[in-house]
């Protein structure tokens, strides 16, 4: 999630520190903010250019690089205060995403079906407002690391795939016994009393979207997934409930 969908400590190599017209302005967009070393001679080269020749400086890049490096000096004074859910470029989410077999199925995908820029800023936006809702960033990029961690790469393209597909499927309404056991949880419970006269329908949903998710995955991948799920504290599987369950 880190890696192929947001900026954070794990996405991307450390800035070039050549002359300021071939490093980062070229390369930025392949780098998250926290990922850069804080470099003072570089900052004051770059606003040099910006003071001397500010078509250049937009020109060649060389503001995104900027950008970036007044970033890395907040991250470092102040990690928490940093968007942990800032998107990821769509050419460097592609890079990262063809770097195996499964993320290729899915640009293939997602291409096929619209876009896969279309696609990957839906998911981004999701992925975006189900992160949010954990807490602070410190909390939110604590998650995405362990997503990273114990969620096994088939499984984790699994998801941003279903994710992108979202809710437009028909469903029955959940029987008595499925709601019942949907209840047995903390978060389901709390989300069957949310969802008040909405709550058959929601229930049936989930399943049918955890079937379909599952399906996507490799056979291999499906214990692990599991045994990440039922790790999950309770305020986090509600995020995810409510927005599997709101497109």
């Amino acid at each position: 999630m880190s890696n192929e969908l947001t900026v954070s400590e794990n996405s991307g190599a450390a800035a070039a520190t050549g002359p300021a017209t071939d490093g980062l302005a070229g390369g930025v967009a392949q780098s998250g903010f926290a990922s850069l070393t804080v470099d003072p001679a570089r900052k004051a080269e770059i606003e040099r250019i910006m003071n001397e020749d500010f078509d250049l400086y937009e020109r060649s890049g060389l503001n995104k690089e900027y950008l970036a490096l007044l970033e890395a000096e907040q991250f470092e004074l102040d990690a928490d205060s940093m968007p942990a859910t800032r998107p990821l470029p769509a050419d460097v989410s592609r890079n990262e995403m063809c770097s195996s077999e499964a993320g290729r199925r899915l640009v293939m995908d997602w291409e096929r079906a619209g876009g896969f820029k279309v696609h990957l800023a839906n998911v981004q936006k999701t992925v975006s407002k189900m992160v949010s809702a954990i807490g602070s960033n410190r909390a939110q990029r604590a998650f995405m690391e362990r997503f990273d961690r114990d969620v096994p790469e088939g499984a984790r393209y699994a998801i941003y795939g279903d994710i992108a597909m979202g809710d437009s499927m028909y469903v029955a309404p959940a029987t008595g016994d499925q709601m019942a056991e949907f209840g047995k949880t903390p978060a389901g419970k709390a989300m069957l009393s949310e969802w008040g006269s909405r709550a058959a329908e929601n229930v049936s949903v989930i399943r049918a979207r955890a079937a379909r998710m599952i399906s996507q995955m490799p056979d291999d991948d499906v214990p692990e997934f599991l045994a990440w799920v039922d790790e999950l504290p309770a305020e986090i599987v509600t995020s995810i409930y409510r927005n599997l369950t709101s497109n």
